[in-house]
C-alpha cells in the first residue's frame, strides 16, 4: 500500500485528534504509525520529555539533522517495539513526518502541534545511543534517531523545536558510578561476562575503601559511533582516572594502558591523572611498564590496597 498524501503545508497548525481522524493512529505517545495512511508521526514536546530525561531533541545548528529520543521510560531504550516505526518506516514505504507542540487550541487545554515536514531517517548513521536518567532515576542510554528532513524547515520553526545539545565533536559527560546500561561500548563483552563482572566487583571494593573521595565515571561520546564509551570509574577528589582489570596480566595491561589513552584525549579535566586498577601486584616488569607510560598503579593486597604514583616507584633491575 502506497502511503496516503500528507495535506499538510510546513508550519500548519494541526491538532492530534485532527490527525487521528483524517490519517488514523492513535492520540497518544510520541511514536504514531498508521497502518490506514501508511505515515508514522513523531511529536516533540520539550515540556513532556525533558522530565523523563529526552534532553537531546533539537535540531543540529546547521538545520540539516533533527535529533529525536526514542521510546521507553524504564531501562534501555531498544529498537523494537515503540521505536520500530521509525527505523523501519523507509522499508516498509511508510512516509515520516514531524511536528512540535505548540501552545493549544483556543479556549481548550488540547495542544497544537506545528508540522515541520517530512523526513526520512538517516541512511547512514540511523541513530546513536546517549546517556539518560530513566523513570526510576537509573542511567542508561536511550535512542536518539537522527531525522534529515526533506525539505526546507524554515528558522522560526527550527527555533521553536529547539538545538541539540549533541555536537559532531568527542565529547565526555560525567555521569553517577550505577550505571544500568548494557550497551555502552565497554560493556559489551570484550572481556567476557564473567571478567567484566570481576572487574566491576574490584571497583566497588576499591570505592566503599576510599570513603572520604567522591566517585564518578565518564560516557564519552565519538562521532560515527553508536554507543558512547563508558570510563570505570573516576576519582573526583584526586582527578584521578582509573581502569580496572580483572587479570594482572600483560595482555590485560597493555588493553588498560591503550583504554585509559584513548580516554584521556577526551575527558577535559586539568591535571588529569590516569592509573591502573588490579586485583593483585603485577610482576616487576609489568610495573615498569605502567610507569613508563606514565600511569599510576593501584592493586589489592590481602584486605588494602596499595597506591604507585606514576614516576614514584622504583624501576626493576
Amino acid at each position: 500500500m502506497s502511503a496516503t498524501p500528507v495535506r499538510l503545508r510546513i508550519g500548519d497548525f494541526v491538532t492530534r485528534s485532527d490527525l487521528a481522524i483524517e490519517y488514523g493512529g492513535a492520540t497518544q505517545g510520541g511514536i504514531i504509525a498508521s497502518k490506514r495512511s501508511n505515515t508514522v508521526f513523531v511529536f516533540t514536546d520539550h515540556a513532556e520529555g525533558n522530565q523523563f530525561g529526552y534532553v537531546y531533541d533539537g535540531f543540529s545548528p546547521d538545520g540539516t539533522v533533527l535529533h529525536y529520543t526514542g521510546a521507553g521510560q524504564g531501562g534501555d531504550q531498544v529498537e523494537a517495539g515503540s521505536n520500530s516505526p521509525i527505523i523501519t518506516h523507509a522499508d516498509k514505504g511508510r512516509t515520516l513526518h514531524a511536528f512540535v507542540a505548540d501552545g493549544f487550541t483556543p479556549g481548550t487545554q488540547q495542544k497544537r502541534q506545528r508540522y515541520l515536514g517530512e523526513f526520512i531517517l538517516d541512511p547512514k548513521m540511523p541513530y546513536e545511543r546517549m546517556p539518560a536518567p530513566d523513570i526510576n532515576g537509573a542511567l542508561r542510554t536511550v535512542i536518539v534517531f537522527r531525522l534529515l528532513p526533506v525539505g526546507v524547515v524554515p528558522g522560526d520553526l527550527q527555533e521553536k523545536v529547539g538545538y541539540t545539545g549533541i555536537r559532531n565533536v568527542a565529547g565526555s559527560l560525567e555521569v553517577p558510578v550505577e550505571i544500568n546500561s548494557q550497551y555502552f561500548f565497554e560493556t559489551a563483552g570484550h572481556a567476557g561476562g564473567q571478567a567484566v563482572r570481576r572487574e566491576s566487583l574490584l571497583v566497588d571494593e576499591f570505592v566503599r575503601t576510599q570513603r572520604a573521595h567522591e566517585f564518578s565515571r565518564f560516557a564519552i561520546r565519538v562521532p560515527g559511533e553508536r554507543s558512547p564509551l563508558l570510563t570505570d570509574v573516576y576519582d573526583k577528589t584526586d582527578r584521578v582516572l582509573y581502569e580496572a582489570k580483572a587479570i594482572s596480566g600483560r595482555s590485560d595491561l597493555r588493553m588498560a594502558v591503550g583504554q585509559l589513552y584513548d580516554y584521556r584525549r577526551h575527558v577535559d579535566v586539568p591535571d588529569l591523572q590516569c592509573s591502573v586498577l588490579l586485583p593483585q601486584r603485577p610482576s616487576a616488569d609489568l610495573r615498569d611498564y605502567l610507569d613508563s607510560a606514565g600511569l599510576g598503579l593501584v592493586f589489592k593486597e590481602d584486605d588494602r590496597f596499595t597506591f604507585e604514583a606514576a614516576g614514584a616507584r622504583e624501576l626493576a633491575t
